[in-house]
């Protein structure tokens, strides 16, 4: 029995001192988890509507799926005069859906089709004690931890806003450590053809510098 508990003394030794080691280099489980910040890699979407009178679309040129580019047109709808006018995308990317079929009416202002920029981002949120080692278009690199091979990107800060709805819960109270106020911290990043929407992004604000 003296032999066991001292094989437990032991094995309990060496775990408190392992980890006052990795605290005293900032690197126990805790601190890693503050400092990386995960989030979901998202697309922009942007919404067309028919910005001209009403009418009838008379020809769809674009499915769910195609490649587009700035001023491609997608449908065209005949005014109740007679006339043709084409609906063109206002941006590069790709089809996400098309909301109406040839022969539908269409009034002023109704969405027509919807559109996914070339454009990604991922929202992070971190906390006040942190956030001053970001700003509006600082470069930052995104890490996808979750790809076959590590992929690490360019991105930069697009947008920092207040999050009053989210609070960090530390894992201790004994020191006093209660609800932090966070920021919602948007990273725009740069498009690459192993990236979907819907990975997740990491960032360790450890790598950024002050």
């Amino acid at each position: 029995m003296k032999l066991k508990a001292g094989l437990y003394i032991g094995i309990a030794a060496l775990v408190i001192a392992g980890g006052a080691l990795l605290a005293a280099e900032g690197k126990d489980a805790v601190s890693q988890a503050e400092s990386r910040k995960q989030g979901v890699l998202e697309a922009e979407q942007k919404m067309i509507v028919n910005e001209k009178g009403p009418g009838t679309i008379v020809k769809i040129n674009a499915a769910a799926g195609d490649s587009i580019k700035q001023g491609d047109i997608l449908l065209k709808v005949k005014s109740a005069e007679g006339a043709e006018v084409d609906v063109q995308s206002p941006e590069d990317g790709w089809i996400s859906r098309i909301l109406v079929n040839s022969g539908d009416q269409v009034a002023q202002g109704m969405p027509v089709a919807v559109v996914q920029k070339n454009t990604y981002y991922a929202d992070i949120y971190v906390q006040e004690g942190e956030i001053q080692k970001l700003e509006v278009d600082k470069s930052i690199q995104v890490r996808f931890p979750y790809l076959k091979r590590s992929a690490q990107v360019d991105g930069v800060v697009a947008s920092i806003a207040a999050a009053p709805q989210f609070a960090s819960l530390r894992m201790s109270r004994e020191r006093g450590q209660a609800d932090l106020s966070m920021f919602l911290v948007r990273i725009a990043v740069n498009t690459n053809a192993d990236l979907l929407p819907g990975m997740t992004a990491e960032v360790d604000l450890d790598e950024i510098a002050d």
